[in-house]
C-alpha cells in the first residue's frame, strides 16, 4: 500500500499542470497582459492623435471662428501671461489650450500671483486674473482672460487700431445708443473687439474729416447734409479716404443727387421678395444671398436680412454693384403702396428683379484711390437684426475690406458670442425661408416619421411571421 501511495515527480508535475485551477489561473494572467496592453496602446493612441469634438449646439468648448481665423493669421510669435488665484489655474488653461492647438505662434504661461510677486512687479500686475498679452516689440496687460478680451488683445498687438468715424447731426443711428430698434451699441462692441476705435464726427462744425480717419460711416441720415459737409466728404475721398453711404429708402434725395457723381442712381423705391424671405415675415425684408465674387471678396456665412431695402443701381460704368436681391424680387415703385402694404405686383408699373442693394465706386485712381460704398438699408445692423445671422458679418467683411484688414474678412461672426456661449446658453433663432420652412416641414414633421413608422411595421411584421 505505501509503494502505491509513492507518485513519480514527472507525474506529478504532469498532473499539476493539468488542474483546472492552474488552467483558470494561466487565463487570468493573460487576459491582465493583453488589457494592460490594450490600456498602453490606448493611451499611446490618444496621446499621439488628441482629438475633440465639441457636440454643444452653442460650441461652447470651442474658439469662436474669428479668433481661429485672427490665430492663423500670426506672423509672428505672441505670448501670454496669466496671474491667476490659487485654485483658478484650469479655467485659465482651458482657453488657452485651445489657442495653443490653432498655431505653434502662441504660447502661454501661468503664474499663481501670491507665489510670483516678483514676476507680476515687472509686469505691474497686481490683480488676479491679470493677463499679460506680448510680442518682442509689444505688450498689452489685459484685466481678465476672457476669449473676447484675448481676440481684441491679439489683433491690438500685432496691428495698429483703425479709427472709423460715424457722422452725426442728421438723426443717424448712434452706435452709443443701447435702443434695442434704433441704437448701434451692439455693433459698437463688435467693432471695438476687432481693434476699430469709434468716434463721432459732428462735421457741421469740424468742417474737416479727422487725418485718422481710417473710415466715415454716414448711417440711416433722416436729413440732409450741408453742401459745406458734403465738400469735406469729397475732399476726404480725393485724398484716399473711404466713406460707407447707408441710406433708407425716401430719406435723402438730395444725397443721392450728391451720389450720382461717383456712378450711383438712387432711386425712391423698395424691394420685395414674397419668395427668399423670412418665413412669416413681410415680403419688405428680402434675403441677399447672391454676392459678386469679382468685387467683394467674401460671401458673408448666412445670408443678409434687410429690412426695408432701396436698390443699388448703377450709371456710367463708374461703380459696380457686389450683393444682390434674388431673381423672384421685385420693386414697388408707388411710394403710397408700400406705405399702405399693397404688396401685390402690378405689370407695366413694378419691375422684376433682381437688384443690387450695395456698391462700390472708386475716387481717384492708384493705390491711394478712396472708395464709396453705398447700401440700400441702415436698419440691418440695429441692435435687433444685427443678431440675424450674416447681418453682422456682411457688415463687418465689408468695413474690413475697405480699411484693409483682408485677413478678417468672413467667418460667421456672433455678436458677444466668446463671452456669452462659456457664460451661459444664448438665445437661439433659425431664420429661414419660405421654401426652407417647408422643405424643413416635409422633412422634420412628414417624412421622418413616416419613415419610423414604417421601419417600425415592416419589424412588426416580420415578428408576426416568425410566431
Amino acid at each position: 500500500m505505501a509503494r502505491d501511495a509513492i507518485v513519480p515527480s514527472s507525474q506529478a508535475e504532469v498532473g499539476w499542470l493539468s488542474r483546472e485551477s492552474t488552467k483558470r489561473f494561466v487565463l487570468l494572467g493573460l487576459e491582465i497582459v493583453f488589457l494592460l496592453v490594450l490600456v498602453v496602446a490606448i493611451e499611446a493612441l490618444v496621446t499621439r492623435a488628441n482629438m475633440r469634438f465639441d457636440l454643444t449646439p452653442e460650441k461652447k468648448y470651442s474658439l469662436s471662428a474669428l479668433t481661429s481665423q485672427a490665430l492663423h493669421a500670426l506672423n509672428k510669435p505672441i505670448q501670454a501671461t496669466v496671474f491667476y488665484r490659487r485654485g483658478d489655474r484650469d479655467k485659465h488653461s482651458e482657453l488657452l489650450d485651445l489657442m495653443v492647438q490653432e498655431t505653434p505662434l502662441f504660447s502661454y504661461q501661468l503664474f499663481d500671483l501670491d507665489r510670483a510677486p516678483g514676476l507680476a512687479q515687472r509686469y505691474g500686475v497686481t490683480a488676479y486674473g491679470a493677463t499679460v498679452v506680448e510680442t518682442e516689440d509689444n505688450r498689452l496687460t489685459l484685466p481678465l482672460a476672457d476669449e473676447e478680451r484675448l481676440l481684441n488683445a491679439l489683433l491690438r498687438v500685432v496691428q495698429s487700431e483703425k479709427t472709423l468715424y460715424f457722422l452725426v447731426g442728421h438723426g443717424e443711428n448712434d452706435p452709443v445708443d443701447a435702443e434695442e430698434r434704433s441704437g448701434y451699441g451692439v455693433l459698437r462692441k463688435v467693432l471695438e473687439t476687432e481693434n476699430y476705435r469709434v468716434r463721432p464726427l459732428p462735421l457741421l462744425t469740424a468742417r474737416q474729416v479727422p487725418p485718422d480717419a481710417n473710415l466715415v460711416i454716414v448711417s440711416g441720415p433722416k436729413g440732409e447734409l450741408s453742401p459745406g459737409e458734403l465738400e469735406a466728404l469729397t475732399a476726404y475721398l480725393q485724398a484716399g479716404g473711404h466713406i460707407i453711404f447707408m441710406l433708407d429708402p425716401y430719406t435723402v434725395p438730395a444725397l443721392s443727387v450728391y451720389l450720382a457723381q461717383f456712378g450711383f442712381k438712387m432711386e425712391e423705391t423698395v424691394v420685395v421678395d414674397d419668395q427668399n424671405q423670412v418665413a412669416g415675415g413681410e415680403p419688405l425684408m428680402p434675403m441677399i444671398a447672391n454676392f459678386s465674387k469679382e468685387v467683394f471678396p467674401r460671401q458673408p456665412r448666412g445670408e443678409p436680412m434687410l429690412p426695408v431695402v432701396q436698390p443699388v443701381r448703377v450709371q456710367d460704368g463708374k461703380a459696380q454693384p457686389f450683393a444682390f436681391s434674388s431673381d423672384t424680387s421685385w420693386i414697388v415703385k408707388s411710394k403710397e403702396r408700400a406705405e399702405r402694404n399693397e404688396l401685390t405686383f402690378k405689370t407695366g408699373e413694378d419691375e422684376r428683379g433682381p437688384f443690387p442693394v450695395a456698391a462700390v465706386a472708386s475716387v481717384g485712381e492708384g493705390e491711394k484711390a478712396g472708395k464709396v460704398v453705398v447700401l440700400g438699408d441702415s436698419d440691418f445692423v440695429n441692435n435687433f437684426y444685427v443678431r440675424v445671422p450674416g447681418n453682422v458679418d456682411f457688415f463687418m467683411n465689408t468695413v474690413s475690406w475697405l480699411v484693409g484688414r483682408q485677413e478678417l474678412i468672413s467667418l460667421g461672426r456672433a455678436p458677444n458670442a466668446p463671452i456669452s456661449k462659456r457664460g451661459s446658453t444664448p438665445r437661439q433663432s433659425l431664420y429661414m425661408t419660405a421654401g426652407q420652412s417647408r422643405l424643413f416641414f416635409w422633412v422634420m414633421v412628414v417624412l421622418e416619421p413616416a419613415l419610423v413608422f414604417l421601419l417600425g411595421m415592416v419589424v412588426f411584421a416580420r415578428r408576426r411571421q416568425k410566431g
